[in-house]
């Protein structure tokens, strides 16, 4: 009964996890980004849609890590002082990712609220 429990227990958090808030993570418009772009040149923009789909319809001045491959290949692109903005179509992914890379050290992580349509 006990180990039900406990199972059911974890279930819960995993299934919920994804919608918790994540602290000091702050959003960004698209359009405000576009209007600002000058602004942001000092960040990192990472894409991270798949491959796939990026190159169906890639978007200019980013880097393209699928959320798959985040937590393997981010050393190749960024540092851990890096700001990082992270595109995503989902934000659901965006959290994901922005919970890889806080792991892995990063503190000035961004979001970036767009939808799907504005990428084409």
């Amino acid at each position: 009964m006990i180990g039900f429990i406990l199972v059911s227990v974890i279930g819960i958090f995993i299934a919920v996890r994804p919608f918790w808030p994540l602290p000091n993570l702050k959003y960004i418009d698209y359009e405000e980004y576009l209007r600002q772009q000058r602004d942001f040149r000092q960040y990192k923009v990472i894409d991270i849609r798949d491959a796939t789909d990026y190159l169906a319809n890639p978007t200019p001045d980013t880097i393209n890590i699928s959320v798959g491959r985040l937590a393997f290949t981010w050393e190749k692109y960024l540092l851990r002082e890096d700001n990082v903005i992270i595109m995503s179509p989902g934000i659901l992914q965006s959290k994901k990712a922005a919970r890889i890379l806080r792991k892995r050290g990063f503190k000035y992580l961004y979001v970036m609220k767009y939808k799907v349509d504005v990428i084409s």
